[in-house]
């Protein structure tokens, strides 16, 4: 029997947008390294007490570091994305086509295991 992680006050870092904060838990993360280009990503993805995933991902290339970090919103026709600074709505619809146009082009330059991990990414935020 899986043992139910316990909410906790969560404070997302952000170098694009504002911190977020939110009661919730974590639901995955993953720490994937790249041989080739010496990138280094962790991303995580968490479940809010109000029903919103948080996400994060940190990316260190060398000196290089940056954090993003996202709050959603499934309001059925719409989703609600926050990055801590500006708030969008955006049909699902169209958010889910964009997503796609983007793995798309990520799949020219992106190995078939990287795009097996962010299929299996998205999967987890969809339920």
């Amino acid at each position: 029997m899986k043992k139910s992680a316990a909410l906790k006050r969560v404070t997302l870092e952000n170098d694009f947008g504002g911190q977020i904060s939110f009661v919730g838990k974590l639901e995955n993360e993953s720490l994937n390294y790249n041989e080739d280009s010496g990138e280094l990503v962790s991303e995580k993805i968490y479940s809010t007490e109000k029903g919103r995933t948080g996400y994060s991902i940190a990316t260190r290339n060398g000196e290089e570091r940056d954090k993003r970090a996202y709050l959603m919103e499934d309001q059925g026709k719409t989703c609600i994305v926050s990055n801590g600074s500006i708030l969008l709505g955006l049909d699902t619809d169209v958010m889910l086509t964009f997503c796609a146009q983007a793995l798309a082009e990520q799949a020219a330059t992106k190995s078939e295991d990287e795009l097996e991990f962010v299929k299996k990414q998205l999967q987890v935020v969809n339920g």
